[in-house]
């Protein structure tokens, strides 16, 4: 992209010496680099060699006409813009020149004054147009649906370009494992490799919303009369996603059992309904997401390690929204056109207001970015959402140390033994009910268990 907005590199192409050093002392006293040359072959000769910003050539040269300089630049750089001066103006050159590519035309005796706004108007307009193409493009280096230009998400739909050019069919692809932090937008990312992968259906089920009874229903189906309300046969997601994906959300969160069914049919391609007594052949890509550490889990024994093998042959990393450098500005440009649409205005970015977006972490990711933009537009009067205003969002409330639950001692304390006292006084205020002690503790019951292993309790 051009460094400035302002100070841009010309080439006159005028055979009359007189008003070319005119031209070029008015321009260069705007703070361009004028170059000029007196005839159509050099002034070409000049452009191939430095890339200018513009071109102002003279309708007439004394070796060939400035329509057929401006075609031979046109041919060289259909984004170069080129300007055409004549003394023997007519609306019918200003036609043709326009309608051969011309960004403008000018008629001698040039008003010099205005000659400098016209190539200020050109200039920046020229740029306007080349940061938007080069926007787009990063803006397409992912997939429809995703904004940016980050390495490792680049890297992981390559991965999956390869995986469609080899032809296999959805069942027979390895399953892809994304992880990352909460609001990364790993859904977005499952749908986009889903799309790149050849499309289909695409389901998606949250692993910590179905109920424990519900689950092998919910992925497996059943069949009329297999338990109290089966009043009629029912397709599990498994089969509905048939010749698609099957998108297994927060899946660090299910329960060791519903792991281990899930194991059995990402490894024998076949489900078995509630109530039947035969299997279905599913022809299915599996990929799942969790904003867990699964190895973490795996040591602590909630999460299965064979499942784990199974998910991560193909493991992709979300990154969080401050490590994604660059993508800030693009995501914020996206997000304020949704919400001009939503809401049918528009809105842009005022004075320091990026820079003061840019200085946040950004905990929350995409989706706390999301929040922020739709917030500062209700709230704002105008359409320029100004650095004070995020400023106002994004300023951390002071903390109030009276609302802190524990309190470390001066002298510290025993993690072990912490935890092995929270654990005792948890069962002994429930009588012993794992299950509820679990809850005061924010653990599930697996993981209870586990550590009433650990520190030899029950």
């Amino acid at each position: 992209m051009l460094a400035s907005a302002r100070v841009a590199t010309l080439i006159v192409i005028e055979d009359e010496a007189l008003l070319g050093r005119q031209i070029a002392r008015a321009l260069t006293s705007a703070g361009h680099d004028v170059r000029v040359e007196v005839t159509g072959a050099a002034g070409i000769a000049a452009v191939e060699a430095s890339a200018p910003d513009l071109v102002l050539v003279d309708l007439r040269l004394p070796d060939q006409s400035g329509l057929e300089v401006l075609e031979r630049l046109r041919a060289l750089d259909a984004q170069l813009p080129v300007v055409l001066m004549t003394a023997y103006g007519s609306v019918a050159d200003a036609v043709e020149a326009m309608r051969r590519g011309a960004a403008d035309y000018l008629q001698k005796p040039l008003d010099l004054d205005e000659l400098r706004l016209l190539v200020e108007r050109v200039v920046a307009r020229t740029r306007r147009d080349r940061e938007l193409a080069w926007l787009r493009r990063r803006d397409r280096a992912l997939p429809e649906g995703l904004i940016g230009s980050d390495p490792t998400l680049l890297a992981a739909f390559e991965q999956a370009r390869r995986i469609r050019d080899a032809g296999l069919p959805p069942g027979k692809r390895p399953a892809i494992l994304i992880s990352g932090e909460t609001g990364t937008g790993k859904g977005m990312v499952a749908r986009a490799l889903h799309e790149v992968l050849g499309g289909g259906p695409f389901l998606e089920v949250n692993c910590t919303a179905m109920p424990e009874p519900l689950v092998e229903a919910e992925l497996f189906g059943h069949e009329r009369g297999s338990f109290t309300d089966a009043k009629a046969e029912r397709v599990g997601l498994f089969e509905a996603a048939e010749g698609g994906t099957l998108f297994l959300d927060e899946i660090g969160h299910a329960s060791l059992s519903t792991q281990a069914k899930l194991l059995k049919v990402i490894e024998d391609k076949r489900v078995r309904r509630l109530g039947s007594s035969r299997d279905r052949p599913v022809d299915v890509h599996v990929i799942a997401a969790t904003n867990r550490d699964l190895d973490e889990a795996v040591a602590a024994r909630e999460f299965r390690e064979d499942l784990l093998h199974r998910l991560r042959v193909l493991a992709i990393e979300v990154p969080p929204l401050r490590a994604r450098a660059g993508d800030l500005a693009l995501l914020v440009r996206h997000f304020l056109g949704e919400l001009g649409q939503l809401y049918g205005r528009s809105w842009q970015l005022g004075g320091d207001a990026l820079a003061e977006l840019e200085r946040y972490p950004w905990p929350g990711n995409v989706r706390e970015l999301r929040n922020v933009l739709e917030r500062a537009v209700l709230l704002a009067d105008g359409e320029t959402l100004g650095a004070p205003l995020f400023a106002g969002l994004l300023r951390p409330r002071p903390r109030d140390p009276e609302a802190d639950p524990f309190r470390l001692p001066e002298g510290g304390v025993s993690l072990e033994a912490l935890e092995r006292e929270l654990i005792r006084q948890a069962l002994e205020r429930t009588g012993g009910n794992r299950t509820r002690a679990a809850a005061l503790l924010g653990l599930t019951r697996d993981t209870l268990r586990y550590r009433l292993e650990k520190h030899q309790l029950g």
